[in-house]
């Protein structure tokens, strides 16, 4: 009898023994710039930053960093208004608003906000002329992030914090030929007072400074 029970005592505390190192090995901290999404027996909530007592064969996991990411939209063919070819490297940054939401994404989901970046993208250029194009840069990031949070779907849980375009490649034969179409006159047609240079860079149609005539390229 003595016998069963040291051993029934053994069994007992090894038992015990590994329900806690289970239970040790569930702890589980929470960095500051993490939110997880944890689903337990068909219940799901979203901790915070700080300690989580994990459940082995039990809970899933999915963390989710609420830190900035960039999305890479790379060699986009675009056309500008004047019928310019171009192709454009931009960097799309989001935000996860919603860990729950953003959890949740699917590729299929990924796959539709890329193709929602890139066709905003060509969107944006077609309404500007190359030298636009090329001398608006921020501009252009600018519209392209309001028209993407205007546009993004709020089931994704996400936000576009800014839209960097990285690089424009337009061939050299365009760009000759751009400028050479688009230069101003050196003289206004009206009065013969010359025309500012600096002023006229960037735009279609300048008036003139002395007499107020309106002189297109």
């Amino acid at each position: 009898m003595a016998a069963f029970l040291s051993t029934l005592l053994c069994v007992l505390l090894i038992i015990f023994l590994i329900i806690v190192m289970a239970l040790t090995s569930g702890v589980r901290k929470i960095p500051e710039n993490e939110q997880w999404v944890v689903t337990r027996l068909g219940n799901t909530f979203v901790k915070r930053a700080g300690w989580l007592m994990q459940i082995p064969l039990i809970d899933r996991v999915v963390k989710v960093d609420m830190g900035e990411k960039p999305t890479n939209v790379q060699d986009q063919t675009c056309i500008t208004m004047d019928r310019a070819p171009a192709i454009i490297h931009m960097l799309v940054y989001t935000r996860p608003v919603d860990p729950l939401k953003y959890a949740s994404r699917t590729a299929r989901n990924r796959d539709d906000f890329l193709h929602l970046s890139s066709s905003t993208l060509k969107e944006m250029v077609s309404e500007r002329f190359l030298d636009q194009l090329l001398s608006g840069r921020d501009e252009l990031g600018e519209a392209i992030c309001n028209k993407l949070n205007q546009e993004l779907d709020p089931a994704l849980g996400m936000r576009i914090d800014s839209v960097k375009i990285l690089e424009i490649v337009v061939s050299k034969e365009i760009l000759a030929a751009v400028a050479a179409a688009g230069e101003f006159p050196p003289e206004c047609p009206a009065c013969g007072a010359p025309v500012n240079s600096q002023a006229s860079r960037g735009k279609h149609q300048i008036n003139c400074e002395y007499c107020g005539f309106l002189i297109k390229r």
